[in-house]
């Protein structure tokens, strides 16, 4: 297994780091949290990255040595531990410096202390984490090719929920057979978020699953399997003329895309050979939810068509906030009361809750290279409807699509194939 990024992409992200460490003053960076220095070492590895403002990184590692090979940006210095590292780093080039950015989210309080008391007791710690994040947000060509490649096993994953959802199954048994499916065409079988306390997962949310008490910052509820793990799917068992929606992440070589779609099982429906189109003799669904997903389907292709280089993110979702509320939507629009998010979308890539968010707050114009999850949708008391897709910015044109599938609801019926099928 080897990194996927080149020496040369590696030092760019180095040299782009190095100019804002310039433009803020800075000495230096330390960088300690998993995801930032794959960022920029191309290795996942315990240890921590020294990036001065001018000059050779550092890196110090204390396994996975035999990983770093001639795309990495510099030789790592072995080290034996953590209380190691940090005499190291104090005798060594980094010790001597006086404005250190450090990663201020992510870092544990004791690490900081440390970091303070130990190596830098006389020298300003300053946060850099902003300046990575912004950094990240916009990703390189070979990034965005995985992030496609990403986008290709998910929609598979939801493609063979046609083939899993059935009356009579619960939402975990439908949530275990994609998972497998994922497996089997790629998917990492880990996805990481960034902020404290949040235990994302995919959910298969039947009915009032979707609304039930949330712990994780997302629009759809976690009923999750007990109370106290309250993520992902629950026991509840699937039944005809209810929503199911379904919100799930895949990854590849470490980048992650995000997906919702909503399903139905319609026993008087028969799908046709084609696999998107219904034949529905009756549909007994409450049209409240009818109406609601058709209201996030349209909002969706608003948002997408928005969606390019120098579109304002706040901007993006005043619009999608306003246009909920004109069309009656407002009060469960991203879930209801203390449950109700304040986003539209978020950006995506090796962390699940990256830079920019579409929500108040991000003012900076998006652009080209950015990903992001747009993610209408509504959720009642008995059940939640909505769309989900990453998509890719771009210059004058509308975002790319890399989660593809049909955009309507997805019906069901009673006949199910013997083994899902992976599209």
């Amino acid at each position: 297994m080897t990194s996927p990024f080149t020496r040369d992409e590696l030092i760019s992200r180095i040299h782009s780091l190095q100019e804002k460490l310039v433009e803020l003053k800075l000495d230096g960076a330390l960088i300690m949290q998993r995801v930032d220095m794959i960022y920029y070492s191309g290795v996942a590895f315990p240890g921590a990255v020294a990036i001065p403002a001018t000059g050779d990184p550092r890196i110090y590692a204390w396994r996975r040595l035999h990983m770093f090979d001639e795309s990495t940006p510099v030789e790592p210095i072995q080290v034996k531990g953590m209380g190691h590292m940090l005499a190291v780093l104090k005798g060594d080039a980094p010790g001597q410096w006086k404005r250190i950015g450090l990663e201020d989210d992510v870092l544990p309080v004791a690490t900081y202390k440390s970091l303070a008391n130990k190596v830098w007791p006389h020298s300003e710690l300053l946060d850099i984490s902003p300046a990575i994040r912004n950094q990240r947000s916009v990703k390189s060509a070979t990034e965005l090719d995985i992030i496609r490649a990403s986008g290709k096993v998910l929609s598979g994953g939801f493609n063979a929920l046609l083939d899993i959802i059935k009356p009579g199954i619960t939402e975990y048994e439908v949530h275990s057979q994609m998972d497998v499916m994922l497996r089997r065409h790629g998917d990492q079988a880990s996805g990481r978020t960034r902020s404290f306390n949040s235990e994302a997962g995919g959910v298969i949310a039947f009915g009032v699953s979707a609304s039930v008490d949330n712990a994780f910052d997302g629009p759809i509820g976690q009923p999750g399997r007990n109370s106290l793990v309250p993520k992902g799917s629950s026991d509840r068992i699937i039944e005809p003329n209810e929503p199911i929606i379904c919100d799930h992440t895949a990854g590849v070589d470490g980048y992650i895309t995000d997906m919702t779609r909503t399903f139905c099982v319609c026993p008087d429906c028969k799908r046709v050979k084609s696999g998107s189109s219904i034949v529905r003799p009756s549909d007994k669904l409450d049209p409240r939810f009818l109406d609601a997903h058709q209201f996030c389907v349209e909002l969706h292709h608003q948002l997408i068509e928005k969606t390019r280089a120098g579109a304002i993110p706040s901007e993006l979702f005043r619009m999608a906030f306003a246009e909920a509320e004109h069309a009656g939507f407002g009060e469960n629009f991203m879930n209801m009361g203390r449950n109700k998010v304040r986003f539209i979308g978020h950006g995506v890539g090796m962390e699940m809750d990256e830079w920019p968010v579409l929500a108040k707050g991000f003012d900076q114009p998006l652009e080209a290279g950015t990903v992001l999850a747009i993610e209408p949708k509504i959720i009642y008391p008995d059940g939640g409807v909505g769309v989900e897709d990453t998509v890719i910015v771009h210059d004058g044109m509308p975002a790319e699509v890399v989660t593809e599938m049909g955009l309507e609801l997805q019906r069901v019926g009673q006949a199910k194939a013997n083994v899902a099928r992976f599209r």
